[in-house]
């Protein structure tokens, strides 16, 4: 069954359908506006802050864009899209889709041989 794309466009939605930035999380399903064509695309969630959503979103024509967005260009999703939807923390993603990175430590520290004592 196709998505039920949005029918507003975001200057057209009232304030408070907008939800702030800062309530999107990681792995959200959104849609997102395309300023370049005018319509909403099936998105996920990167990273929320106070201002922005990062945003991956479907390309026309296939492939996947990244944008930053204002709260009035995002809005939540409910059909699965199996392209862009994802699990936390699945393995089988593509290292930039996932978070490689170990928790930070004190490598010149934990470079020093330990001092007997």
């Amino acid at each position: 069954m196709p998505a039920r794309v949005p029918a507003i466009e975001p200057n057209q939605r009232h304030p408070d359908e907008i939800a702030n930035a800062a309530t999107y999380h990681r792995d959200d399903p959104v849609w997102a506006w395309a300023p370049f064509d005018r319509q909403w695309r099936p998105g996920v969630v990167d990273a929320g802050s106070n201002l922005a959503v990062l945003v991956t979103f479907r390309w026309p024509g296939g492939g996947t864009g990244v944008d930053s967005l204002l709260p009035r260009h995002v809005m939540p999703r409910t059909e699965r899209d199996e392209d862009l939807d994802r699990a936390v923390a699945d393995p089988s993603l593509p290292v930039r889709l996932r978070n490689t990175q170990p928790p930070h430590t004190d490598s010149v520290a934990a470079s020093r041989p330990a001092q007997e004592g």
